[in-house]
């Protein structure tokens, strides 16, 4: 049952590690307290016996949720929490010291099962019953030491989790952003395909694309250098953003080739932007001695069809354009080579 489910949460390497670690800590925490409820209950302590039972319910909730790739955060604070905070008076005042010691795996499991700022509410929450029920329940020497050790462990998970966020977002940035351009890479492209895929599916919005490569990239790099090719690979980039519109999405494919997502978008309207693109881009000035520009195919999806079709056919289309001669667009349809109809702007 559990592989099942670990099969179904199906992971994505770009979201938050609490997913994670929300399902391995609930599914170790059942596996480990639902015997030691049971045994409780057997040995006559009712009420920790119970209330473990509630705390493995809840658990094994939020595990399920999680599978299901449903939201866990709320059931973790407003259900697991306070109830772990009614259990754990209890432990306070019948076990004493030992009682205590709950309080720890506490602490660091909300900053598993919760995102950074509610974990700190979480903590706080757990530490302003927990300091307390220690001074009225412990000796004054252990109170301290509870008091101290608790403080402390919460204190250094809350910099651990600050510091993994910090180098998660960084590592989710360069993940999905090429960093010469600043644009979105290859890696989110098949994503963002299926999306305005599924996106027209349901609004019948026409969606269409351009694939773009930069005319005689190779030779210039070659003639001055890789830093100037990183240069004109700015420069394009930088060109595209400022002609572009808000919803549009460009993507660094690699090397020379970018591909525009253009949404909302038919044939007519993309062959439009495509040429307003090169246009501009082989009017503007750039850090080498040499003209830049551009060749660009256009490709409008088409219904039912697989996204990777559309792409191909942009593809296709700009590969066509760079054997008309470079600089060109090239928005052909089938029909309309068949009936010698170029509507291919140079």
């Amino acid at each position: 049952m559990i592989t099942q489910a670990i099969r179904k949460i199906g992971w994505d390497p770009r979201a938050d590690f609490r997913a994670k670690a929300t399902f391995g800590v609930a599914t170790a925490a059942v596996i480990l307290l639902f015997p030691v409820a049971i045994i409780d209950i057997l040995f006559g302590d009712v009420f920790i016996g119970i209330g473990s039972l509630g705390i493995v319910f809840i658990l094994a909730a939020n595990a399920w949720m999680v599978a299901q790739g449903r939201c866990h955060q709320n059931l973790t604070l407003f259900g697991l929490i306070p109830a772990g905070m009614v259990f754990m008076i209890g432990v306070f005042q019948s076990d004493g010291f030992i009682g205590s010691l709950w309080c720890y795996p506490s602490l660091v499991a909300c900053y598993c099962l919760l995102s950074e700022r509610k974990a700190w509410i979480g903590n706080l929450i757990i530490l302003s019953i927990a300091l307390p029920m220690a001074w009225l329940t412990l000796d004054a020497v252990y109170a301290i030491r509870v008091s101290a050790t608790l403080c402390a462990l919460s204190l250094f998970c809350a910099i651990m989790v600050s510091v993994i966020d910090e180098q998660r977002k960084l590592l989710q940035k360069q993940l999905v952003l090429d960093p010469l351009t600043g644009l979105l890479n290859r890696f989110t492209f098949n994503d963002r395909m299926e999306q305005a895929v599924t996106i027209h599916a349901d609004t019948r919005e026409p969606v269409s694309l351009l694939a773009i490569d930069i005319d005689h990239f190779k030779q210039l790099n070659d003639r001055y250098g890789h830093a100037a090719g990183d240069q004109v690979l700015r420069r394009v980039g930088s060109i595209l953003r400022e002609l572009l519109r808000r919803d549009d999405v460009t993507f660094r494919m690699g090397g020379e080739e970018f591909t525009v997502l253009l949404d909302n978008t038919d044939h007519l309207e993309a062959t439009d932007i495509a040429n307003r693109i090169r246009r501009r881009i082989a009017d503007s000035v750039f850090p080498v001695a040499a003209r830049v520009t551009v060749s660009i195919g256009v490709s409008t999806y088409r219904q039912g069809e697989h996204w990777e079709k559309w792409a191909k056919r942009g593809d296709d289309r700009l590969y066509t354009a760079k054997n008309m001669g470079r600089n060109v667009v090239e928005a052909r349809k089938r029909r309309d080579i068949n009936e010698g109809q170029a509507i291919s702007l140079p």
